[in-house]
């Protein structure tokens, strides 16, 4: 065989490669996209200690290991509504604030690609991207970074998951985010500016203030008192902490070593992304008594995260199970199963549940099972990267909220 055939048979492969980018992507999807299962284990899996305390009347209940946000309503009474010219009387009730879960979040490292929903194609037409959304394929971006060879990539898909409305757990008048079911409200393979850095700055200019030494200051500053403790800075919203600088909003990361810290990072610019178009709202604080308020900066100290998948906060161990007695092997829902537990004497006679979400030990037994935002991974999850999950990972964020509580007159208009 001589060189010109060598290279006729290179370039045939390569034709029929870009020719039928179909049957390479559903290869793709069924090692790439796993289940996450969160379906399965709403009780077990979710951090429901994360719900306390609770603050009424200004008074602080029920302890808990989340805490109150140094930026919420402190307040015992307020008074919202009323108006002469719709004649309604003002409601007057008490302040009240609490953790809620209301959101989704799961950084891919293949576009489209959902766990949440199973494993699933969002875009039954294409699972490779293209150069005109925020996606390339695999796990590179098309931006103009000089570093990107050297990073991680994430596209991020955000979903509302009111999930105490949804299982009607308690319903609270007024005192809610707005959704009221599953929804997909952001992605970023259809934002151009996800995978390219010159079009992140045209879009967010004031990211020359920021994405410098002199922002990187801040993000080391907020780092150093979150890892004793403390909660994130509100004031210095350009930096998420230990995880790295809000800006420039794409979604590569110099973190190539450290796909948590680089997924945490993405889905915490994903969320400063919906602040900054509008979408998100702020429900913390003395101004969202009477409902929340849109601003376009990040709250910060709003947010809490649990990471779900591949493994769950809710236990200081990775990878636990339950203990049936007898070794059990899962059922394949994706090459390899998402759910797949490596034989060993450890381990024998218990079985992962479904999806890869376990059921573990009650979150007031294994302490603190969710984090500050820009709170480091080797105090929460530094281990929760786990093989052939394809790199994918799934965030439950739970939001303050602060309403009033009505309790002497109807609630009006309020502008």
């Amino acid at each position: 065989m001589n060189l010109r055939q060598i290279l006729a048979i290179v370039v045939t492969g390569l034709t029929l490669s870009c020719a039928t980018p179909a049957l390479a992507s559903g290869a793709q999807v069924a090692t790439m996209c796993p289940d996450a299962g969160v379906f399965n284990e709403l009780i077990g899996g979710v951090c429901w200690s994360a719900l306390f305390p609770l603050r009424i009347a200004g008074s602080t209940w029920f302890g808990g290991n989340s805490g109150v946000p140094n930026g919420a309503a402190s307040g015992a009474v307020c008074e919202c509504g009323g108006s002469w010219k719709h004649l309604t009387l003002p409601t007057v009730g008490v302040q009240i604030g609490y953790w809620q879960p209301t959101m989704l979040i799961e950084a891919v490292s293949h576009p489209f690609c959902s766990p949440v929903l199973g494993g699933v194609s969002l875009s039954p037409s294409s699972t490779t991207g293209n150069q005109w959304t925020g996606s390339w394929g695999g796990n590179i971006g098309t931006g103009t970074s000089t570093s990107q060879h050297n990073s991680t990539f994430f596209n991020v898909q955000l979903w509302t998951f009111p999930l105490i409305t949804m299982m009607q757990l308690a319903n609270i008048p007024d005192c809610n985010t707005g959704y009221s079911g599953m929804n997909l409200m952001l992605m970023s393979e259809v934002f151009p500016t996800w995978n390219n850095d010159l079009l992140s700055f045209l879009a967010s200019p004031e990211e020359l203030l920021y994405d410098n030494p002199i922002g990187l200051i801040g993000s080391a500053e907020e780092c150093a008192q979150e890892s004793v403790g403390a909660q994130p800075i509100d004031n210095e919203y350009w930096t998420a902490g230990c995880w790295g600088l809000l800006y420039p909003m794409v979604g590569s990361n110099l973190d190539g070593n450290d796909p948590i810290q680089a997924s945490s990072m993405d889905v915490s610019r994903m969320i400063a992304m919906g602040f900054r178009l509008g979408f998100l709202e702020r429900t913390m604080g003395n101004s969202t008594l009477c409902g929340p308020r849109r601003t376009y900066v990040l709250p910060k100290a709003q947010f809490r995260f649990q990471i779900l998948f591949p493994n769950d906060e809710t236990n200081q161990e990775p990878n636990a199970s339950i203990n049936l007695g007898n070794a059990q092997q899962p059922s394949a829902q994706s090459i390899p199963p998402a759910n797949y537990v490596t034989p060993s004497a450890s381990n024998q006679g218990t079985v992962a549940q479904p999806g890869g979400v376990n059921i573990q030990a009650p979150p007031t037994q294994s302490g603190e099972c969710t984090h500050w935002m820009g709170q480091s991974p080797f105090q929460w999850g530094e281990w929760d990267s786990q093989p052939a999950t394809g790199g994918n990972y799934v965030y439950l964020v739970w939001q303050w909220t602060n309403c009033c509580l009505g309790i002497i007159g109807n609630q009006g208009p309020t502008g």
